[in-house]
């Protein structure tokens, strides 16, 4: 795996995801005191920027969406390894022997949520049919709409390209091309579809689990026109009550949402009550993990996720403190499906053509002072392929994730910087290091940064950026250095090793890297 070892300098592997949450719903109140009737559950997080399925690429974002609604296929909450069962369909698709063409048959029992752009009070109006899937994929294939989800679907999905470009020179609300469609999407009946790809493909029924191809109505979309992604109607577990944008988020239990039991239930009575459990979902946007700390604390959250800052209150062993047990506090602990990762800009004149120099790095880069820093909260990780998934090798041993001074020095010599000296200006080698925000943390990390490169010679400028300004430098290969995560979109490797694939690069391939053979 030469690549992995060329593309980036070193990987963590975010294994605990620490959850604080109390012993049931309710407020400020002793947890004993309050009653089992209240299903609010009241939790925090980053922004929601958007809640059109199509343009939902950040996790806030899609988390809200998945809540809203639906999609043809979802994962068994109890299975590991992760395992798809049917959400919208009566079962699993129907595969041809060569795995071009898959056939779904939808449930019988499928509903929008009740919105005037139905115009009528009719529930027969706001039933899901095969129609509304095609509209949905089509959508976000849609050269108009710059979807960055059409990776999904991209190449694999026959005629689906060719949509794309026919779409993007068409007048804003002009649908004729919906209604001719393509021939990878074949429609038998109201309940009853077909998808066929260019070529074989295992993996294709994963993207039909992510909630940004969860389905949407033409109604709706047609009728809130821009305002769409403020205005959900979908067939999900959830509807929207109110949203106040950069404040608080509040979903109501959706009455009409397909009849759905969770056998596994810790309470015996909600076995047999229909999803969702929930009545009410109020989310708050708290940017500072402090504040949302405090505001648990409180009783005014049912559930806050333990950042490093906070890690203190967990003894040796993962045990919670005595005093927070005694108050109904509960610990959850489980893996995240997600990996960090520093990047080199493989289009820089600088790091892109010197490997030796690119690997002197990464011998500089302490993992454990990292590892230190987040409370043991990560572990070092071998290569971009997290454990769970097919591919993963726990035999896996990456040379250069090793920390040793000594032999980063050698390979910065004979990288042509020796002691660090650029000699084309006799002053340390200088590089940017860019990251996606400027709190504590971030500049904590960026001077951990110039502290490990200062000790082989290289001076580290950091760059801390908001959200917007940061990912428009990524796209545009603007960056020597940069940090970033992927969350897998779906248990397979090559939802991981994409970030290194050619023709990804300027979207999920940050940081250029460019080899023919792979």
């Amino acid at each position: 795996m030469h690549f992995c070892l060329n593309s980036i300098k070193n990987f963590f592997l975010i294994v605990p995801c620490l959850v604080l949450v109390w012993g049931c719903w309710g407020c400020g109140r002793n947890p004993a005191q309050v009653s089992g009737s209240d299903r609010t559950l009241r939790l925090s997080g980053s922004r929601v920027k958007t809640l059109d399925p199509a343009l939902a690429s950040d996790l806030a974002s899609r988390n809200m969406v998945a809540a809203v609604y639906d999609t043809l296929l979802e994962y068994d909450y109890t299975l590991r390894p992760y395992q798809l069962r049917p959400s919208m369909l009566t079962a699993m698709p129907l595969v041809n022997a060569d795995m071009t063409s898959y056939t779904f048959t939808l449930r019988d029992d499928l509903y929008f949520q009740d919105d005037a752009c139905f115009g009528t009070t009719s529930r027969q109006a706001r039933k899901i049919t095969a129609n509304d899937i095609i509209f949905s994929f089509l959508r976000i294939a849609d050269g108009r709409l710059h979807s960055p989800l059409f990776w999904m679907f991209r190449g694999k999905i026959k005629g689906i390209d060719a949509f794309r470009k026919a779409t993007a020179d068409q007048p804003a609300n002009d649908c004729r091309l919906y209604e001719r469609g393509i021939s990878g999407m074949e429609i038998h009946d109201n309940r009853t579809f077909s998808i066929h790809l260019t070529n074989p493909d295992p993996r294709f029924l994963y993207a039909l689990a992510i909630p940004c191809a969860a389905v949407v109505s033409r109604k709706a979309v047609e009728f809130y026109g821009e305002a769409f992604a403020e205005h959900p109607v979908g067939s999900g577990p959830f509807r929207l009550a109110t949203w106040v944008r950069d404040y608080q988020l509040v979903l109501e239990r959706n009455p009409e949402y397909r009849v759905e039991y969770f056998p596994h239930a810790a309470n015996p009575s909600d076995r047999s009550r229909p999803l969702p459990l929930l009545d009410k979902v109020v989310f708050s946007v708290i940017k500072q993990p402090l504040s949302a700390w405090l505001l648990f604390l409180q009783g005014g959250l049912d559930m806050s996720a333990l950042s490093k800052d906070n890690f203190e209150i967990v003894a040796g062993g993962g045990q919670l403190a005595p005093a927070l047990a005694r108050r109904g506090i509960e610990l959850i602990r489980a893996p995240q499906f997600e990996i960090c990762y520093i990047g080199f800009n493989f289009a820089d004149p600088v790091l892109g053509g010197n490997l030796l120099l690119r690997q002197a790095i990464s011998l500089a880069y302490n993992t454990d002072l990292r590892v230190r820093h987040f409370n043991y909260q990560i572990m070092p990780a071998q290569g971009p392929i997290p454990p769970g998934v097919a591919g993963y090798n726990p035999d896996f041993h990456n040379p250069y994730a090793e920390y040793s001074l000594e032999l980063a020095r050698e390979l910065l010599r004979q990288a042509g910087y020796p002691n660090g000296i650029d000699p084309k200006t006799g002053e340390s080698l200088t590089l940017t290091f860019d990251q996606n925000g400027n709190s504590t943390q971030y500049r904590q990390l960026a001077e951990l940064m110039a502290n490990d490169m200062q000790k082989i010679g290289i001076k580290i400028i950091p760059v801390l950026n908001n959200q917007s300004r940061f990912f428009q430098k990524i796209r545009q290969g603007q960056f020597q250095l940069f940090r970033l995560s992927w969350i897998g979109d779906y248990p397979d490797a090559e939802n991981f090793l994409q970030l290194f694939y050619s023709k990804n690069a300027g979207s999920c391939n940050r940081a250029f890297y460019q080899d023919p053979e792979y």
